[in-house]
């Protein structure tokens, strides 16, 4: 991706001193389409909290103030806020790198065209399967495949030359753990580069209660990936990751860091987060819909509102920075690739020179049609969930 020279000084800033937050998540609306099983963010959506056009403009210009590179605009679904296009020029209109994250079902394609007109070249679209009624039954919806895959195809086609990268994100469980390789391939033949994520579950249906972020994510045994004394979860683990890491280190169109594959691959099979690796508050922030700031989704808060009027006095006070700190060192962890692999690219060598020459090579083939896109989904007559015959 192109960016201009400010951005490029800002990052290699955050690379000496990991005290400059070049990236940053605003979550535009908790509004959504759809009911994927793993989220429950669509419960809490609420126009009436939303931020209006000229608080946007105002959040965008702190932003740049601030020394933030890049902003991605989330969900819930982006597109659920009706002027998401004004938005997103808030930010390009400000010289801020701009990627939307959506789901890509039932989005019209004028309003892509629109974010594009804006400047808008870096997109990100959810697909966790290659087989329609698994992803289907994931996200609650009918037809979720054709839909996300036919504007995966449109973006490539409009995008693909332009200099963006386009990303295709896929929660790892236990559905869809054999598909990662076949993903990585399906990716690359559209144009996208592919993010994995691994799948965060609360432990019991009562667990939504115990921090902010536990509000966003449920109860889908299901989906997790617990191991047992007579469990080949381990091995199902490893074969898939291995593939993945082997991929990467051959070059493929696989956003994630090496490093981030391995701390992914650990979580999956034991539940535990990173010990260390965290920036939330220095190298990256997350903002709410209705423009409260936090360190990161899971925490609290408790901390002063993003247009504040001294703000940015407090962002660069003793006090914020003793507050993030402690509030960091107390939180549980968590495998949020916008956080744990942002600071993989920063801590190490490996990560950063990967996200390097990813972001520095060019898209040279074209991108293949609709047809053949349609060509890759699958129709065997498989168990929905693994191991289970039926499943609604």
């Amino acid at each position: 991706m192109k960016l201009n020279l400010r951005n490029y000084a800002r990052i290699a800033e955050a690379a000496v001193t990991r005290k400059v937050p070049v990236y940053a998540h605003f979550g535009i609306t908790h509004r959504c389409n759809l009911t994927c099983k793993m989220c429950g963010i669509w419960r809490y959506g609420n126009k009436k909290e939303e931020l209006d056009i000229p608080e946007i403009q105002r959040m965008a210009a702190r932003m740049k103030r601030l020394g933030v590179v890049q902003v991605s605009i989330g969900g819930g679904e982006p597109f659920a806020y009706e002027n998401l296009e004004e938005a997103a020029k808030a930010f390009i209109d400000e010289g801020l790198n701009v990627r939307v994250l959506t789901n890509g079902v039932d989005v019209p394609y004028e309003r892509f065209d629109k974010c594009i007109e804006y400047g808008v070249k870096n997109f990100s679209i959810s697909l966790d399967s290659l087989y329609p009624q698994r992803f289907d039954y994931i996200c609650e919806h009918e037809g979720s495949w054709e839909k996300a895959v036919s504007s995966m195809v449109y973006l490539s086609e409009r995008v693909w030359d332009k200099g963006g990268i386009l990303i295709m994100n896929t929660v790892v469980s236990n559905l869809n753990l054999e598909e990662a390789p076949d993903l990585v391939n399906f990716a690359r033949e559209i144009g996208f580069a592919v993010s994995f994520l691994p799948v965060e579950l609360l432990a019991t249906s009562k667990d939504g209660v115990r921090n902010w972020e536990a509000r966003f994510i449920r109860h889908r045994p299901e989906m997790g990936l617990a191991a047992g004394p007579q469990s080949n979860v381990g091995e199902r683990i490893d074969r898939s990751y291995d593939a993945l890491i082997k991929m990467k280190k051959d070059g493929s169109n696989i956003l994630n860091s090496t490093p981030y594959l391995n701390l992914a691959r650990t979580y999956l099979k034991t539940g535990r987060f990173p010990a260390d690796g965290c920036d939330a508050g220095a190298l990256y922030f997350s903002i709410s819909p209705n423009g409260q700031f936090t360190i990161c989704h899971r925490t609290s808060h408790g901390y002063k509102h993003f247009l504040d009027d001294d703000f940015e006095e407090y962002f660069k006070s003793v006090e914020y920075e003793f507050q993030r700190k402690m509030e960091a060192a107390a939180c549980e962890g968590c495998m949020r690739a916008c956080w744990i692999d942002t600071s993989s690219i920063f801590r190490t060598m490996e990560g950063f020179l990967e996200m390097s020459a990813l972001n520095l090579k060019p898209q040279l083939r074209r991108p293949c049609s609709l047809e053949e896109a349609m060509a890759w989904a699958k129709y065997d007559d498989i168990d929905v969930v693994p191991g289970q015959a039926s499943a609604k």
